[in-house]
Formats: structure tokens, sequence, C-alpha cells
């Protein structure tokens, strides 16, 4: 038996053993989500709502966040094709009083966390994660809505990385505030994601005023932003992050491809354990599949038989969801670590450059050091005030000197898998 064989074989033994001392914690999981689905399960009436609809409202008492009231709540946004469809999402709502204009909005969008019923933010055990500057966003005076995304939780599929379901899943949130208890929020917004929530946010940069002309859209916000697709493929296709960004990919973009024959271009062993990996929880507990498929890497035994990119319509659609350089009207905050593994900080630099020289109202700020997992957490602090200025008429400039020397770091399970959602 050749080395490749006897290392996969025991990476299935691993797993086995591994997936038997969990098996308490998913019996108790299994237990809470089945009590969960009655609150998330497709109401009547979706066809038929207006976008931004709120079906369900309910305390969230397992997200305390200092000085607001916490909220789940399952609203109706849809598809790029128009279809009608429900998402969970978070809301906090700010226990002082709102201003007579309303509340400044803080749309949050965060980033790959899995596809598993279990993996939405608002129904994890602990909804908020790494998040603790929803504290500081509070205390500025937003209320925050954080969208599950459509199908993470809700019936499926998820559009992973569909730029234009993002955007769809993000205003339709903010559409929902309108109905929850005391949120009181105004026409104004901002929005701000991490990873594959940074091209969400950048995404909806781009759709906001055409989605949802009656809100106005002030700044945007980005950590390590999941932005150009072909660039980050190119680079990652062969790595740990290559299964568990592949696996994703190949269960969501069918749906919004049709055309696309993703089976064909990946591995046996990827077949074998794509919706395994796709259904695993980043950020909570042990991600036993992505976990195996890093090492099935480290091993080469990639999740796809060779680049994507060389299959015409992989690169198409690649090209097609990402970001376009955003107009200079719309003020942009994009932060990337150096020490990233999982979105080279080359691919963000190049974005740098390219949308600078294209006049986006862009403001970088490179975190030396600083890896994928840490980006968000890190950045938030300078970011989420920098997002409140405009609501008090500051302006900005395009900052964009201070980029780094290109690094090319090899991915690493703990940046790419301990992931902050």
């Amino acid at each position: 038996m050749s080395l490749k064989k006897v290392t996969l074989v025991a990476i299935g033994v691993v797993a086995i053993a591994i997936g038997l001392s969990a098996v308490a914690h998913r019996v108790a999981d299994t237990r809470q989500q089945n009590q969960l689905d009655a609150f998330y399960a497709t109401p009547a009436g979706v066809a038929t709502a207006k976008p931004g609809t709120v079906f369900r409202v309910e305390t969230l008492d397992t997200a305390p966040i200092v000085g607001a009231s916490s909220f789940r709540i399952l609203y109706r946004t849809e598809r790029p094709n128009g279809t009608a469809t429900v998402s969970g999402a978070m809301v906090f709502v700010p226990i002082a009083p709102a201003p007579t204009t309303g509340r400044p909005v803080l749309a949050y969008a965060h980033g790959t966390i899995g596809q598993g019923r279990g993996c939405a933010s608002s129904r994890r055990r602990n909804p908020v994660g790494a998040q603790t500057w929803f504290t500081q966003a509070i205390a500025e005076g937003f209320v925050v809505v954080a969208t599950d995304y459509a199908g993470i939780g809700t019936a499926g599929p998820n559009l992973f990385l569909i730029g234009q379901a993002e955007a769809l899943d993000i205003v339709n949130s903010v559409r929902a505030l309108e109905q929850v208890p005391g949120a009181d929020p105004g026409d104004d917004w901002v929005v701000f994601g991490h990873s594959q929530g940074g091209h969400a946010a950048l995404w909806t940069g781009a759709r906001a005023a055409q989605e949802m002309p009656e809100k106005t859209l002030l700044g945007v916000g980005a950590a390590a932003p999941t932005a150009d697709l072909p660039m980050i493929i190119n680079e990652q296709w062969n790595t740990g992050v290559g299964w568990g960004i592949g696996a994703e990919v190949a269960t969501s973009w069918p749906a919004a491809y049709p055309q696309l024959d993703i089976a064909s271009i990946i591995s046996s062993e990827g077949k074998r354990w794509t919706t395994n990996v796709a259904d695993a929880c980043l950020g909570e507990g042990l991600p036993i599949p992505p976990l195996l498929g890093f090492v099935a890497a480290e091993v080469g035994v990639p999740f796809f038989d060779g680049n994507p990119l060389k299959d015409p319509q992989v690169l198409q659609a690649a090209a097609a969801q990402t970001p376009v350089p955003l107009p200079a009207s719309l003020p942009l905050i994009i932060a990337q670590g150096t020490a990233d593994t999982v979105i080279p900080p080359k691919t963000n630099a190049a974005l740098q450059k390219t949308w600078c020289a294209a006049g986006s109202n862009l403001t970088m700020l490179w975190l030396g050091g600083i890896g994928h997992a840490k980006a968000g957490t890190t950045a938030a602090p300078t970011i989420i005030p920098w997002l409140r200025a405009l609501f008090d008429g500051a302006t900005r400039t395009p900052q964009c000197s201070g980029m780094p020397a290109e690094s090319a770091a090899a991915a690493t399970l703990q940046d790419a898998w301990g992931l902050s959602y």
C-alpha cells in the first residue's frame, strides 16, 4: 500500500475516533437545534410578503450585550433570481433612548462558518462568539443587525460567495429593523464584514442603492475580504483552505450557475467528504471534517483534481463574483493582516492598487503580523468609530499608501479554522 493510501486510511481512523468522542456534544446540539427548527421554518405567505418582512422575533438570551437588548428574527429576503426565501439574524438594540432622527444602523456580515443548520450565528450556543466589538458598537449608538444569510439555519441552499445573494440578505436585514421592538432605525446605515463577510460588504456597497433606494448607505468596512476570487483560488486550490472553501462552493454554486459541472473537477476524496466538510461549523467546537481535509492536503490529496480555473466556466463564475471598485462617493475602509494564510495579503494589496487607481475612496489599514482569524476583531475597534463618524458628517479622503511587501505564507491550520465568526 502506498504512503498516500496509508495516510488516508489513518485519517479515516482518526476521524472515527474523534467523532465517537464528540457524540455526546452532537446529541446535545441536535436536541437544541430540533427545538429551534420551528422558529426557522419557512412560514406561509413568504412569496407575497415584502422584502424585509419579519415573521418571527424573540429574545436571544444566549447573546448578552452590555447596554443592549438581544433578539433573533426570521425575515423575508430573496434570491438573485427573485425567488422569495427567509433568513435568520441577530439584532442588538441599545437600551438608551433613540434619537429623534432614528438610530444609526450597522449591518454586520460574518465570515465563513459552515452550512449546517446549527452553524448559523443566531442558532449557536454562543451566538456572539469572538465579536466583543458589538459592545463598542452599542456604546457608539448603533442598532446592529447581523444576518445568518439565507440557507444557513433556514431552507437551503446557501449561496456561498454569491455576491448578489449576500447583498440582498444584508439590505433586507436592514429593512427588517423597522419591525423589531425598540430598534427605531434611521434612514442612514453602514455595513461591516469579515472574510466572506468582507466579500458580502463590498458587494453590498456596489448594490445597495439599487436594491434599497429608500435608505442611504454611508460607508463600507471590510476585514480580510475574500475579494479577488480567481487570484485566491489560484493560490489556495490545493491547500487545506481549498478543502474548506471548495466544499462550500461545490454545494452552493451549482444553484446559481446550473451549467457548472463542479463535480467533474473534484477529487475522489473530495467528493466523498464534500457534504461533511461544507456542513461542519467553524468557530465552535472541533470542525473535524475540515481539519482532516487540511491534513489530506498536506499529504498531497487536494479537494480538487487540478486548478479549477482551468475550467473556463469556473473562471468566468469566479470573475463574475469578484467585487468591482466602489464609487468615489462611498467611503470604504479595508483592513488586511500581513500574516494572513487564508486570504493571501498580496490579493488585497492588488485590490488596493487597482481600486485606488480606479478612484475608490479607500482607506487601507494594514495589520502587521495579524492572521486571518484575528483580522476582524483586531480591526473592528478602528473600523467601528471610522464608520460611526460618517453619520456626523465626517469626510474621508483616500489613504492608499503603506502597501507592504507581498508575502506568500503557507496556509496554517490555526489561521484557517480558528475562525472568529
